[in-house]
């Protein structure tokens, strides 16, 4: 009887931690639509296509559509993203209901923007699809079409290099920054041709065109704009973080950064930044105390001699207990 209880006793002590363990694990956090401009659709697993309104994490399995102008933005992951362009269709057939993990995207038609920096690995390989090829996308910027109804697609190279070819095609060429290529291929009754090889091995009728300088489109374009403006959001948000934890430890003042009732000594018209010292032999230079008030401005401004001035003031302002 003893025995017993001393067993219930450690299980009631363990429960916690075998909770902790047989707790249900963390739901992925990718992959996510982070950003979209204009009118765009996802349909789910549900099989109901709705507008694109809010951020949203995509499980299972999904479509993107866009329309005229529009764009939208998902993050595979930690370290990927792709931007769908204008009138695009693009499919996520399999998402891993545990990881997230999306191996594979088919790009139906339109034109795709991938991101990757070069020096990012991904912890998965992703696979491109389309009718016309398909690879693991490396690292970098691309931007690769697919117009089913031409029979062409294309990959334009804007950092990063890729071998590109056809599906099983034997033929490849090599397309580095600033250079496109692409393939024709050829329609039958109005479908894109192929030559079925043993066991289904299809590949399309076409010739792979040679590589040339980059021809920017109005999509790519548009394309390089938002990832500008996203660059620009994002250095703003940093920014803002910065100034919030300057704030926090009592900054109040701003360029130079100081705390309420400190100095700062400050060289005017100094004529090389890159120079340690305030060049005071220039007629045109000086050097002036400023004090950071309430309001958090630097006011009070006071010239100081040439003497005082060459002792404290420097290219860069000096922000430091005021000297009265």
């Amino acid at each position: 009887m003893c025995r017993k209880n001393r067993l219930v006793k450690v299980l009631l002590l363990l429960s916690p931690l075998l909770l902790a363990f047989t707790g249900e694990p963390t739901p992925p956090k990718y992959p996510a639509i982070q950003e979209w401009q204009g009118p765009a659709w996802v349909t789910g697993k549900d099989g109901i296509r709705h507008p694109v309104k809010k951020k949203l994490i995509l499980r299972e399995k999904a479509l993107l559509e866009t329309g005229l102008n529009s764009l939208v933005k998902v993050a595979l992951d930690e370290k990927r993203s792709v931007i769908l362009l204008s009138q695009s269709v693009l499919s996520l057939p399999v998402i891993s209901w545990e990881s997230g993990e999306a191996p594979v995207l088919l790009l139906k038609s339109g034109s795709l923007n991938w991101l990757q920096k070069l020096e990012d690995k991904g912890r998965y390989n992703i696979a491109l699809r389309s009718d016309l090829f398909e690879f693991i996308a490396p690292p970098g910027d691309f931007i690769y079409t697919i117009d089913p109804k031409n029979a062409y697609a294309e990959v334009k190279v804007l950092n990063g290099s890729i071998e590109f070819s056809a599906l099983n095609f034997e033929e490849s060429v090599k397309v580095q920054a600033g250079q496109q290529s692409g393939f024709q291929g050829v329609l039958e009754s109005g479908e894109i041709a192929y030559d079925v090889l043993l066991q289904g091995k299809k590949i399309p009728k076409g010739k792979l065109l040679p590589v040339k300088t980059l021809e920017s489109s109005q999509a790519d374009q548009t394309a390089v704009a938002e990832r500008k403006r996203q660059d620009k959001l994002a250095k703003q948000k940093s920014n803002s973080s910065d100034l919030s934890k300057a704030r926090s430890a009592g900054m109040i003042c701003q360029s130079p950064l100081g705390k309420f009732n400190q100095c700062a000594w400050i060289c005017l018209n100094n004529p090389s930044k890159e120079k340690k010292k305030c060049l005071l032999a220039n007629k045109e230079v000086s050097c002036v105390r400023k004090r950071c008030n309430a309001n958090g401005d630097w006011a009070e401004e006071m010239a100081l001699d040439a003497e005082k001035a060459s002792t404290i003031c420097k290219a860069q302002p000096v922000v430091a207990p005021c000297d009265y």
